[in-house]
């Protein structure tokens, strides 16, 4: 064989043989690729879903307060005189003289003043009267013999049988005698007055609670100590009520009316609710703190105390779209933003999208969020209520039993 004829047969040999290995390495390669696992999507995180809906809320602020008696008198006599007897109470093995922290009813009687004076005041006067009664009694028969008398006069001498100064005498007789009556029952009406005014002394000796159920807050006498007409003796609270008060803000007090309920609560009684009512509105701010005075009185006060702390619960009306504190997260990529995730349901596939969120407070345990944030949640989302913390942007879910119309979903 030439030469020339073996280039010819090594040309043509080194195609072929690159041909065949080219086609053996795809094979192997495809045989490789066959052997792989087939790719399998993740399975579905089940989840449960709330409905993202506006609330109308009623949020309570806080005022803070002292509790204050319904009503506070200083009590005294109206007439001077000496301490007879204070109001006794009873204990067990004994009895002992009132005193601050005693509960009375109405009309108990606190003290008694020495009353003889008042009574031979009283003794005197209804003898005056007495005296002024019997005049009068006697002036209007007198009275009535003058008048009759002047009658018998008067038509004698119209007939002719009288004298004119016999006329005159006996007018003036009547005249007198009647003037005398209107002279003695004037003197009666006064000394029905001296008489009534030594009845109300008598009656002013004894001092009596005013209140239904009073408290006494100080006593200032003892017995047999003088005093006189308006000093003070006892100084009485009426606790069957109490009341509170607060200054509110002029965006607050226009929202609030004369009998509007509120809450009460105190640190002496954490677990109990007072209600109130609001009795009083003040018309003008307090020139230091700008404030607007409200008074709220507790008509069944079930151990309230004056000077105990108080706080009056005020309602504020306001809308807000709540969600699960639990379906809010933290982002574990990027700048770990705030999220919430929206259920996206495309055909028969179901994920979620992280949605960036901006919360506006707390309300029952229950995240209030913005429904204005660029790229958040809207009104009508459906939203991973339960096991947000497990999912990521486009997670495969799976809701279980699915949100109630403007609720929550299942827990």
């Amino acid at each position: 064989m030439t030469n020339r004829q073996k280039s010819a047969i090594w040309l043509v040999s080194v195609p072929v043989v690159l041909v065949v290995a080219v086609c053996a390495r795809q094979l192997v390669a495809s045989a490789a690729e066959a052997r792989k696992p087939a790719a399998v999507d993740p399975p579905p995180i089940a989840v449960t879903t709330a409905r993202l809906a506006p609330e109308s809320l009623t949020r309570a602020v806080r005022y803070s307060g002292t509790v204050k008696e319904w009503q506070r008198v200083e009590l005294s006599f109206r007439v001077g005189g000496t301490v007879a007897d204070l109001c006794r109470m009873a204990y067990p093995g004994g009895a002992r003289d009132v005193h601050e922290g005693d509960r009375l009813p109405r009309g108990t009687v606190l003290a008694r003043l020495d009353p003889a004076d008042y009574q031979r005041d009283r003794a005197l006067a209804a003898q005056r009267l007495a005296q002024a009664e019997a005049k009068l009694v006697s002036a209007r028969a007198e009275a009535e013999n003058a008048r009759k008398e002047y009658t018998r006069v008067r038509l004698a001498t119209e007939r002719g049988a009288g004298a004119q100064t016999d006329l005159d005498a006996a007018q003036s007789r009547a005249e007198t005698t009647a003037a005398n009556v209107n002279s003695a029952a004037r003197e009666v009406d006064a000394n029905r007055s001296q008489l009534a005014q030594a009845d109300a002394n008598l009656a002013y000796c004894t001092l009596v609670m005013p209140y239904a159920e009073g408290t006494v807050a100080n006593r200032y006498v003892e017995t047999n100590e003088r005093v006189t007409a308006g000093q003070k003796t006892f100084q009485v609270l009426d606790l069957s009520s109490v009341r509170i008060a607060f200054g509110v803000s002029d965006a607050v007090v226009g929202r609030l009316a004369i009998g509007g309920a509120v809450t009460v609560t105190t640190d002496a009684f954490p677990d109990d609710r007072f209600r109130g009512v609001i009795t009083k509105l003040a018309p003008t701010a307090d020139p230091q703190t700008r404030t607007y005075l409200v008074e709220v009185r507790i008509a069944e006060p079930r151990g309230l105390r004056p000077g105990m702390v108080a706080t009056a619960l005020l309602g504020e009306d306001k809308t807000a779209s709540l969600l699960p504190l639990v379906a809010v997260t933290r982002e574990a990529t990027g700048a770990g933003r705030l999220v919430a995730y929206k259920v996206v349901r495309a055909g028969d596939r179901t994920t979620a999208h992280a949605c960036p969120v901006e919360l506006d407070g707390v309300v029952d345990n229950r995240a209030a969020i913005r429904t204005d944030t660029p790229g958040g949640l809207r009104p009508g989302d459906e939203v991973v209520a339960n096991g947000a913390p497990r999912l990521f942007e486009g997670a495969p879910v799976k809701a279980i039993g699915g949100p109630a119309a403007g609720g929550e979903g299942t827990r």
